[in-house]
């Protein structure tokens, strides 16, 4: 028996799932942040530009690893200000696991909706709207479509947990977007 065309099956079973594997990695669709990041690159002005990756490359910092907590119970507070949920709402479960894991164990609660009111509504890099909230969080519209959101500073706004990892903003003129949180 010849073992070369068992060989060359095999070699090209291999080939056939590594393309594979390739092609899948490269549909897949980059996180919400690596897509804010990137968007910076179309903005002309130098100093708007660099104030942008800035902007976004501090939202995707991870906050230094603390230290082990005093016995005397003092930052127990602020750890469990950290986990607040309506602090952890919208950040990426990899991100509330890190605060979690440094918090000694502490889980958050997931909530499915928040609301808050409007401090600003700006354009962001890719023409999608940036909301700056009252909580102080920032989200931006993910998929802009031209559609004016007919927001003012004092709205209120509610953000609810979809499908899949995804969340969506209802303002009080009945629109709807699908959005991401900045910071």
């Amino acid at each position: 028996m010849n073992p070369a065309p068992l060989r060359r099956l095999v070699f090209f079973f291999w080939l056939c799932l590594a393309l594979s594997l390739s092609a899948i990695a490269a549909a897949s669709p980059p996180d919400a942040s690596l897509r804010a990041l990137l968007a910076c690159r179309h903005i002309a002005p130098g100093a708007a530009r660099l104030a942008c990756f800035d902007r976004t490359s501090a939202a995707l910092a991870l906050p230094p690893p603390s230290s082990p907590a005093p016995s005397s119970g003092v930052a127990a507070p602020a750890m469990k200000a950290a986990l607040d949920p309506h602090r952890t709402f919208g950040l990426p479960s990899a991100t509330i696991v890190r605060r979690e894991a440094s918090a000694a164990g502490i889980r958050v609660k997931n909530l499915s909706r928040i609301t808050a009111h409007i401090v600003r509504t700006r354009q962001g890099p890719d023409g999608g709207a940036i909301f700056d909230l009252d909580n102080g969080q920032v989200w931006q519209q993910l998929d802009p479509d031209g559609t004016d959101m007919y927001t003012k500073p004092g709205d209120s706004v509610e953000i609810t947990r979809g499908l899949l990892g995804s969340y969506w903003l209802d303002t009080p003129s009945r629109h709807r977007c699908n959005v991401v949180r900045v910071r």
